[in-house]
């Protein structure tokens, strides 16, 4: 079990921490509405060419890079993730396709 003492985050607390093997498996998503996802290309958790291949097996799927640390991009003060994110939520607005924070 990894634990991250006070002001460690989990990020770096469990960097080397071995994973094991990834067996990712294919997103049936025929009929969904466009669907936006963030990548952050520093995340140990979850690597950016997963969030990649994720966007592309979406009907119209889009994907906002955030380069930076982190598991989340999204409500971490980052004005640009956030206003692009929102606009998505709030008023289905698309991103575009190189889109990066």
């Amino acid at each position: 079990m990894c634990t991250a003492r006070r002001g460690v985050t989990i990020e770096l607390a469990c960097t080397y921490l071995p994973s094991g093997e990834r067996q990712p498996h294919r997103v049936d998503a025929k009929g969904v509405p466009p669907v936006l996802v963030v990548g952050t290309t520093g995340d140990a958790a979850t690597p950016y060419e997963e969030a990649m291949s994720l966007a592309e097996q979406f009907p119209g799927g889009m994907l906002l890079t955030y380069e930076g640390l982190g598991h989340t991009a999204y409500g971490r003060s980052n004005s640009c993730v956030e206003s692009k994110v929102d606009a998505y939520l709030i008023g289905l607005k698309k991103i575009r396709p190189d889109a990066t924070c």
